[in-house]
């Protein structure tokens, strides 16, 4: 908006026409364009800034969508702050896929795929019986698997007391401190933070 608004407001002051390619081009490909990762949706929304960004939105009762749909997206012809609110207010939670030039169908295409996910993502959690007939769930075999094969590989367990009272009598390289001070001796200092 600050953009918007300063190029509308210096090609006013100039009297020079406005640049609806700069405004695009700052709009789709810096401002919002530089945050989507799909080229193919930066291509999509580039066509919707060169539609939608050009001096018809000046016109009166200029249509964002052109199709018959259920709301009209337009641009208010108001200029109290109230008047967009209540506009603004009336806009549906969620489109339809004809105010996107898409066929009705794309929304049950779109239903069924994210459904299907769904249900395909409840059975992939859901516990399964064991191919042995041991009755056990997918997680007892984990955890079976866990405490068979990666427990016996952690190193023993080791005292923090003990290994803290060997590191005050520890010295470190000459003349980088004396043992017992754990602040003086860099290298008791880490290993310490690493313990």
């Amino acid at each position: 908006m600050l953009f918007i608004d300063k190029h509308m407001s210096y090609s006013n002051t100039s009297n020079s026409p406005i640049s609806w390619n700069a405004i695009q081009y700052m709009v789709g490909e810096v401002q919002y364009g530089g945050r989507i990762t799909d080229n193919l949706d930066r291509e999509l929304f580039m066509a919707y800034c060169s539609i939608w960004l050009t001096d018809q939105v000046f016109q009166q009762n200029y249509c964002f969508n052109q199709s018959v749909t259920e709301f009209h997206y337009h641009i208010p012809d108001a200029s109290e702050h109230s008047r967009f609110m209540d506009y603004i207010g009336k806009m549906p939670g969620n489109d339809t896929p004809a105010i996107f030039g898409l066929h009705p169908n794309a929304d049950l295409t779109f239903r069924l795929k994210e459904s299907g996910e769904m249900i395909n993502t409840l059975l992939d959690i859901q516990p399964k019986e064991a191919g042995g007939g041991s009755g056990k769930s997918r997680e007892e075999e984990v955890k079976d698997k866990l405490q068979k094969e990666l427990l016996p590989m952690l190193p023993p367990d080791y005292m923090d007391v003990e290994i803290r009272e060997k590191l005050k009598i520890t010295k470190g390289p000459k003349g980088l401190g004396e043992p017992g001070r754990m602040d003086l001796v860099p290298l008791n200092i880490f290993l310490g933070q690493e313990l």
